[in-house]
């Protein structure tokens, strides 16, 4: 068995095979049945109940907004405002955030690419722009509110994941590219459809976003090789235009290196671990992959 929360157990075979928001998700539900009725549950912890995407989440505690900070908790994290009736949901009987509120809450807490990242998202998942406008507006003197602004004025639903939206934040990094067009149709010289790309910039450059699924055969019926001669010809049809394309692999890295050398199961392998951890996050900062928070 593995403790979610205090008081509440799970097997842990089977919520060691869950993805970590699923994890998180299932601990925000044991906090919530642990806790008082009507606790309002926020950020990312909201964000995994709406199962709504994010880029490189914390999900090392849950969060709860109170008019109140109340006492302090381990894993838990209080944040003092006052949640409108119109900005709260229920989700498998937890009191939320609306996506609305909850992707304005993570947006202001996180980079620059986070932020976009899970606004993104959220309008994809149909969230009201406008109530998220008002939510901008009522933060003032909120922390991160400049981010949240920033990232608002850009943020749209035409970004299909958030490897997209990953790529488009990275492009508004540098203030010489031009804004990039998302999901444009070029057609060739006769009118007829050659394809849909992900990104257009300055009528000739297209970036292109494709996860490595799906050049592994994981998408569809179509054997991966096929898939690869087709991308192949549609490339070839894009540059005979004169497009020059730029395309952006997403790399999915797993760590199997406790299989070789055993479990982290004893306090100075715990601790080797931890320093581990701390090594790579700085080389991923210094690399401008992100950041913890």
């Amino acid at each position: 068995l593995v403790r979610l929360w205090p008081g509440a157990l799970a097997d842990f075979t089977a919520v060691s095979e869950l993805q970590a928001v699923e994890k998180h998700r299932l601990t925000v539900i044991a906090a919530a049945r642990a806790g008082r009725p009507g606790r309002i549950f926020s950020h990312t912890s909201s964000a995994a109940m709406h199962r709504l995407p994010m880029l490189w989440p914390d999900l090392s505690q849950v969060h709860v907004t109170s008019p109140k900070v109340g006492k302090r908790a381990k894993h838990i994290v209080r944040h003092q405002a006052t949640v409108k009736p119109q900005d709260i949901d229920v989700i498998d009987g937890v009191t939320v955030t609306s996506i609305e509120r909850t992707a304005c809450d993570v947006a202001r807490l996180g980079t620059n690419r986070q932020a976009l990242a899970v606004l993104d998202a959220a309008l994809r998942r149909d969230a009201d722009p406008d109530r998220m406008r008002q939510i901008l507006d009522s933060c003032r003197g909120f922390k991160g509110v400049e981010m949240l602004r920033r990232a608002l004025a850009h943020a749209n639903a035409s970004s299909e994941s958030i490897g997209e939206s990953l790529s488009r934040a990275v492009m508004l990094e540098f203030p010489d590219l031009p804004i990039p067009r998302q999901q444009v149709k070029i057609f060739d010289d006769h009118g007829v459809f050659i394809a849909r790309v992900d990104f257009l910039l300055a009528n000739r450059v297209i970036g292109e976003f494709d996860g490595m699924i799906k050049y592994s055969g994981g998408l569809g019926d179509e054997p991966a090789w096929q898939t690869v001669v087709e991308e192949k010809a549609r490339e070839d049809r894009l540059r005979a235009q004169g497009y020059r394309i730029v395309w952006t692999p997403h790399a999915r890295l797993i760590h199997h290196e406790s299989k070789s050398r055993g479990a982290e199961d004893t306090p100075e392998k715990l601790a080797r671990f931890e320093r581990e951890v701390e090594h790579q996050l700085q080389e991923a900062a210094r690399a401008g992959l992100g950041q913890r928070q």
